[in-house]
């Protein structure tokens, strides 16, 4: 029954989107900004901003949510988004991707909180609250995702995401969000995550700041130093951007000591967040894609086709939206690196 029911869904998909299949050749993205308010922790607030990212007015239907990872920020999608509008099967698809970005990174504001809470405190689930916020936001202006994209710690916040709907009988599917693509996503507690050596000591980035207090603040031309950028062996990939390049996007957000320490955490009370076996299942809604990088040492593919099961209970072979990438330069953030490198993975997951 599970298996019949996948062959429909995924035929229904692909009869969908051949329906806007084109040969044209797209331009770079135009580039907007967008700004919005959310609430955080109650009476607390922040100004979220995104860059919009637009496909040629004359094509496609999609709107894409995009959520970044830890020390991240929206713009890094960029050349993502230029990647995708550039493809024949993609670019015809995809309409718009919204990247937002999470509380004081790029340029979204310092959250105002309930005293006597700072920036420090918030957590993995303050973030989730902004992407829930974000989805409601956008649907409001009539520019509501239909697909959501997390990389990386935004991939667990999109799972969790999913989770905190489920717990109050909704979920991203009764939001308009028909699909999900998780980029080299940290697995959710509940399933398994190799977590690496850092590649770097993070210790040494601690700092005490006296508007935010104490949170992780790696400098812009620390972007290499991550591991976002290493291959197995510890190479760098050829294609990674610059330091320069780094400090000229400010690339580089703060991160709360709370979420790092959530993010790391094997015990209660920071562990990073539950996420319930079969979130992603069918009759959920919103189906799921799963990418992940054979270099990537920061969330191994090892855990990946697990992590695919857990939240789906189907198989990671055969039949199925689970796709590895595996090549020399696949590390974590390829997205950046070489996102051409992951247009046939998307073209075959739940964007195509």
């Amino acid at each position: 029954m599970i298996a019949r029911a996948r062959i429909s869904q995924l035929t229904s998909i692909a009869s969908l989107f051949s329906l806007f299949a084109a040969t044209t050749a797209f331009a770079a993205p135009t580039h907007e900004d967008l700004s919005f308010n959310v609430s955080l922790r109650g009476t607390g607030s922040v100004s979220i901003h995104a860059d919009v990212f637009d496909n040629s007015p004359k094509h496609g239907l999609l709107t894409i949510l995009a959520v970044h990872g830890l020390s991240e920020r929206g713009s890094m999608f960029g050349p993502l988004a230029s990647a995708i509008f550039a493809d024949r099967t993609l670019g015809a698809v995809v309409k718009r991707i919204i990247a937002i970005d999470m509380p004081a990174h790029g340029e979204s504001g310092v959250p105002t909180l309930p005293s006597p809470l700072l920036f420090q405190d918030l957590l993995i689930e303050d973030n989730t609250s902004v992407v829930l916020q974000s989805i409601d936001i956008l649907r409001g202006l009539h520019e509501g995702p239909q697909i959501i994209l997390g990389h990386s710690m935004g991939g667990l916040e999109v799972q969790a995401s999913q989770e905190t709907l489920l717990a109050q009988n909704s979920s991203l599917a009764k939001h308009g969000v028909v699909g999900a693509v998780l980029v080299d996503a940290v697995p959710a507690r509940g399933t398994q995550w190799t977590q690496p050596v850092e590649p770097a000591n993070l210790a040494d980035f601690i700092v005490t700041d006296p508007v935010l207090g104490t949170i992780l603040d790696l400098p812009a031309a620390a972007g290499q130093l991550t591991g976002a950028f290493t291959t197995l062996s510890g190479a760098i990939v050829p294609d990674a951007p610059s330091q320069a390049t780094f400090v000229a996007n400010d690339w580089i957000g703060p991160e709360p000591i709370t979420t790092l320490l959530e993010l790391t955490g094997t015990s209660a009370p920071l562990w990073r967040p539950f996420v319930r076996q079969n979130a992603f299942a069918i009759r959920n809604g919103t189906i799921l894609s799963v990418v992940s990088g054979s270099q990537d040492i920061l969330t191994p593919q090892i855990d990946q086709p697990l992590l695919y099961t857990y939240l789906t209970g189907l198989s990671s072979t055969g039949l199925t939206l689970y796709r590895p990438i595996v090549a020399d330069d696949a590390v974590h953030s390829m997205f950046i690196s070489n996102p051409t490198g992951l247009l046939e993975a998307l073209r075959e997951g739940v964007i195509q």
